[in-house]
């Protein structure tokens, strides 16, 4: 099913070449393309324009490519590509569990990166930067440890009112841990109930959003780590849960 037009994807990479190269082939594809050499012009353009996936160089001038995924991930669950020009495995590893979709590794095919710029969009097709809103509701509510979690509103928040903001995948994810404890999850699993598509074999996407939710949520005080990893198998939610 071909893409549509309308799909914006915005390019940061401090190297000309590079830039327009990358351009060059989404451009070719159909996409409307952005392009910034550094982060203050990439701010601009995202203020301006709803961007439907980033391809963010992590190597940069000034604002680092990981903080920008991390601020993007903070407003939006919108599609972000990291591109790195380092052989370790660090940044690729950190820039996924702060909620990047992939990453591609210099050099690199445009014909590839424009590949993965399709499935990450089937993935998080509607998600869009800035980031979405929600109205409450308040009916739907499962309470576990020291947090509630309203179903309808897709708001999580402490027993003391706290919210927790949350992306949409964090959200899901969390929903679907919360609808079966105690139960072993495939990442498989996991991740067609956050996506409900297709997914590629080397999406790590699952590992980096239940160390997210690892970070925001915290057990209570007489309970152990809420999301334990089951080697070989996936992941289990240990909270007692209680619906209304």
């Amino acid at each position: 099913m071909a893409l549509l037009k309308t799909q914006t994807i915005l390019v940061l990479d401090d190297d000309p070449d590079i830039r327009e190269e990358v351009c060059d082939a989404l451009d070719g594809d159909g996409f409307k393309v952005l392009a910034a050499e550094n982060g203050t012009k990439l701010w601009a353009l995202a203020k301006s324009n709803h961007i439907d996936l980033f391809i963010l160089d992590l190597t940069l001038p000034g604002e680092s490519g990981l903080a920008l995924v991390t601020r993007i991930r903070q407003k939006s669950d919108v599609g972000i590509i990291i591109v790195t020009g380092k052989t370790g495995e660090t940044d690729r590893i950190v820039g996924l569990e702060i909620g990047a979709d992939d990453y591609v590794t210099k050099p690199f095919s445009p014909r590839e990166l424009v590949a993965r710029v399709r499935t990450v969009l089937r993935r998080t097709r509607g998600n869009v930067y800035p980031g979405m809103t929600r109205e409450p509701a308040g009916k739907d509510i499962a309470r576990f440890g020291n947090y509630l979690l309203d179903m309808g509103a897709h708001h999580l928040k402490t027993v003391d009112g706290e919210e927790v903001p949350l992306t949409t995948a964090e959200y899901e994810l969390l929903k679907t841990f919360v609808e079966r404890p105690n139960r072993v999850l495939s990442r498989e699993f996991l991740l067609d109930s956050i996506h409900g598509r297709e997914w590629a074999g080397y999406d790590r996407s699952v590992d980096g959003l239940v160390s997210r939710l690892r970070r925001k949520l915290k057990p209570a005080a007489n309970e152990v780590q809420l999301f334990a990893t089951i080697r070989g198998a996936g992941y289990m939610f240990t909270g007692a849960v209680r619906r209304n």
